[in-house]
């Protein structure tokens, strides 16, 4: 069964076309792989299993499981002959397949099939029972554990379990279709916890023409040699090539780690590898506060209004400037239109002296006080009245140099106070406080290089929802970059940038050098 984050209600039932299982089916079996039996746990209405059937050698024996009555009906028609066929009524959430799996056959193990392409947060919406029970599977920490780090699709939640309940099956492919964004996540859980991956692959498959889903998906598979503990980590079998289409055998990239990390490109990362090891700059993420519609500001009619066009009066301490990811990628000349509001200076900082501090302020939030309440994510647990995260010194520095993160093209920005305010990002930024505008301004012509440009096309995953990640930028080493590139150029662009920012001459800007510039951050 096939499951679609757009076309899902509450089981999500979307199915796999015929046309699609022959086509996965014979990608899979390009390598002349045989299995004597086939799992296929959200079977539907049975096109996988009938798809195996069509093999030249078909397996021995197939199980499937199907929760939803009127397919388990149809599925529970197929015959073969030469294969022994069992489908069970079952939620795969309820399963535990090393347990309640009861096999006549033996040998080789074939896991296919495609499980729900939605997150557990997306159900939680719709008010959907169809869940698993609420576990950190992944062994977050810290804040990943209490936000959208932990938000993994079900289909994620469906790989890691099939992963930790059939490891020791003495040989076992699997070979489910998924967005690539969840390809990704499973072999980072694989590396991270030392799974014996033998060979992994991932087959881009056109999820807009099968599906109608414009999403980024494939054919992820990956095969263990089989063992029930866990070993140190391999190599080989975490360099993942990627092929442009089902049906290609030339590979379009490799994709794998190096130094832990997941790269985009191995073979561009490598011969760059240099320019990437780790920053002395600490990325920061901008302001997350959840409440839109109340916190965030502009001038409309003479007026300063929130979202819900109500005219806003409070005090000016506690509002400043505001830029998103879309002003800092589409923007020409950097001019905020609009503004936040700021109730703390650092997290969990106690909110009630704004009641004696700014009344205005105060009495405009408690009138407001349910949309702060109706705040879902679990963050907000136990802290101050109208907390916000992303909030530090750091937010108030008055030069920094900032970029967006939901971008594939990075483009970083150098920023100066606005009307004597600093300028607060939201939270699909990410920034660095500077002490100077020069420090801003080289920092962001030298990040603006093709050098730099290059390193982080090596790492990024265009694909991905956020595709620049603080992680992707601490991997950048600034002080490697600023002997690669050429210098009179890069004073060139950064002279300019002085003088956006500032507006003065920049003849005696460069008297020191550039590594000191770039020092103390």
């Amino acid at each position: 069964m096939g499951w679609n984050v757009f076309l899902v209600k509450d089981l999500g039932d979307f199915q796999t076309p015929d046309a699609l299982v022959a086509k996965v089916l014979e990608a899979i079996n390009f390598s002349g792989q045989r299995w004597s039996r086939g799992l296929e746990p959200t079977c539907g209405k049975g096109n996988f299993v009938r798809g195996l059937l069509k093999a030249p050698i078909p397996p021995r024996e197939i199980i499937g499981y199907e929760l939803q009555i009127t397919h388990l009906a149809e599925a529970q028609k197929i015959r073969a002959d030469a294969t022994r066929i069992d489908i069970r009524q079952a939620n795969i959430f309820d399963i535990d397949f090393r347990h309640d799996l009861r096999w006549h056959e033996t040998g080789p193990l074939l896991v296919i099939g495609n499980p729900p392409w939605v997150t557990n947060a997306a159900l939680g919406i719709l008010n959907s029972n169809n869940l698993p029970e609420k576990q950190n599977i992944k062994n977050l920490r810290g804040m990943d554990a209490r936000t959208g780090a932990s938000n993994f699709d079900i289909a994620e939640y469906i790989w890691l379990k099939l992963i930790r309940e059939l490891l020791h099956e003495a040989e076992i492919t699997l070979a489910l279709l998924c967005k690539t964004t969840t390809a990704r996540n499973v072999l980072q859980f694989a590396y991270d916890t030392h799974l014996p991956l033998a060979s992994a692959s991932i087959h881009k498959i056109a999820a807009k023409l099968w599906f109608n889903a414009d999403v980024d998906a494939c054919l992820f598979q990956m095969q263990f040699g089989g063992s029930d503990t866990y070993h140190a980590k391999p190599k080989s079998g975490y360099d993942v090539p990627v092929y442009a289409a089902l049906e290609s055998t030339e590979i379009e990239r490799v994709i794998g780690f190096v130094d832990g990390q997941l790269v985009a490109n191995v073979a561009d990362y490598s011969t760059r590898s240099s320019d990437s090891l780790p920053s002395i700059l600490d990325w920061r993420q901008g302001l997350k506060h959840d409440a839109a519609s109340i916190m965030e500001l502009e001038y409309r009619d003479g007026k300063l209004r929130n979202k819900l066009g109500e005219a806003v009066d409070v005090e000016p301490d506690y509002v400043y400037p505001l830029l998103k990811g879309s002003d800092l990628f589409r923007q020409t000349r950097i001019q905020p239109r609009r503004s936040v509001i700021v109730t703390q200076q650092k997290v969990r900082e106690d909110t009630t002296n704004i009641e004696y501090k700014a009344p205005k302020l105060w009495r405009y939030l408690t009138e407001h006080s349910s949309f702060f309440e109706k705040r879902k994510s679990s963050i907000y647990t136990n802290q101050p009245h109208f907390a916000m995260f992303g909030v530090g010194e750091y937010s108030f520095a008055e030069y920094k140099v900032a970029v967006a993160g939901l971008y594939k093209r990075p483009y970083f920005r150098a920023l100066a106070a606005f009307n004597h305010r600093p300028i607060m990002l939201d939270d699909t930024c990410y920034f660095v406080p500077c002490k100077t505008p020069e420090q801003a301004a080289l920092l962001a012509s030298l990040l603006n290089q093709p050098e730099a440009t290059n390193v982080i096309n090596a790492l990024v995953f265009t694909d991905s929802k956020r595709p620049i990640t603080k992680k992707v930028l601490q991997r950048i080493d600034i002080f490697a970059l600023l002997e690669q590139v050429n210098q009179q150029t890069l004073l060139v662009k950064a002279s300019q940038e002085i003088k956006s920012l500032s507006g003065q001459r920049t003849e005696n800007y460069w008297s020191k050098p550039l590594e000191n510039i770039l020092a103390g951050f």
